[in-house]
């Protein structure tokens, strides 16, 4: 399918076969997150990636009861940090200088570039770091369509709860979004029967 073939296909599954993902697919899916474009590079999100059933149903019964997650392959768990401290930031700086070969001037000079949104106390750096982690979201969607496998993005959930199960702390992150990953059930999920429903590009978009 060709990229638009794609994005028509594919659809916010509400319920899934529990068929499991091969993992050269996962593996990609989750190359997609990591490599999708974020603020300065700092992706100040992390991702964990829930493959057992029991702690599925926990998710289910205390966090989120939504039948998907009983259904879905793998669920990905995106956590926003809610500072971006030091570790982040010199850990990038870090890499960085591996990566490029960059010089000190170079890493300074990111650095100083950074420390105006670090160190800005009218910065919202938890809103900031949702936005960043929504974007990867949107590769790791995309990723999983063009594999053919299903998505379910998903926001509608206890955080305090969600939390509390993964053990955050939350005065360093939160989690921010879920997305269940596996296969449409054509038998079950009546919405793969439903017409996609978008805005025209008339209303959509403006040309100046």
């Amino acid at each position: 399918m060709n990229l638009i073939d794609v994005l028509n296909w594919r659809y916010a599954a509400k319920r899934m076969t529990g068929d499991i993902i091969p993992k050269s697919d996962l593996h990609q899916i989750l190359e997609a997150i990591r490599l999708a474009p974020s603020s300065y590079g700092l992706q100040p999100f992390s991702v964990t990636m829930v493959e057992s059933r029991d702690k599925l149903n926990e998710i289910y019964e205390k966090a989120s009861p939504q039948p998907v997650l009983k259904q879905c392959s793998h669920l990905l768990i995106f956590k926003a940090r809610t500072r971006i401290d030091s570790e982040l930031v010199e850990g990038y700086l870090e890499d960085m200088a591996k990566a490029r070969n960059a010089t000190e001037e170079q890493v300074e000079g990111t650095r100083k570039r950074i420390g105006s949104i670090q160190n800005n106390p009218s910065f919202n750096r938890l809103s900031w770091s949702m936005r960043q982690a929504y974007i990867a979201l949107g590769y790791g969607t995309f990723a999983a369509a063009q594999l053919g496998i299903d998505s379910t993005p998903m926001e509608g959930f206890d955080v305090d709860a969600l939390n509390n199960l993964l053990g955050l702390d939350v005065e360093k992150e939160r989690a921010a979004v879920m997305l269940a990953l596996g296969y449409r059930s054509e038998d079950e999920d009546h919405s793969i029967k439903y017409a996609k429903v978008r805005r025209s590009p008339e209303k959509m978009f403006e040309i100046i």
